[in-house]
């Protein structure tokens, strides 16, 4: 019965484009969270 309910998820054209627009978000934020900011010291950031 669940399983089902996920299968429809992706019949439906709307919500397939915002699942995908909000994974793409939160793969593009994963990925900001390892660039380095530039002017931070990270030593004295990594000792606070």
């Amino acid at each position: 019965m669940i399983g089902s309910g996920f299968q429809n998820v992706f019949k439906i054209p709307e919500l397939k484009k915002r699942i995908i627009f909000t994974l793409a978000l939160l793969i593009v934020y994963r990925v900001g969270v390892h660039v380095p900011v530039p002017g931070i010291d990270s030593i004295a950031l990594s000792s606070f």
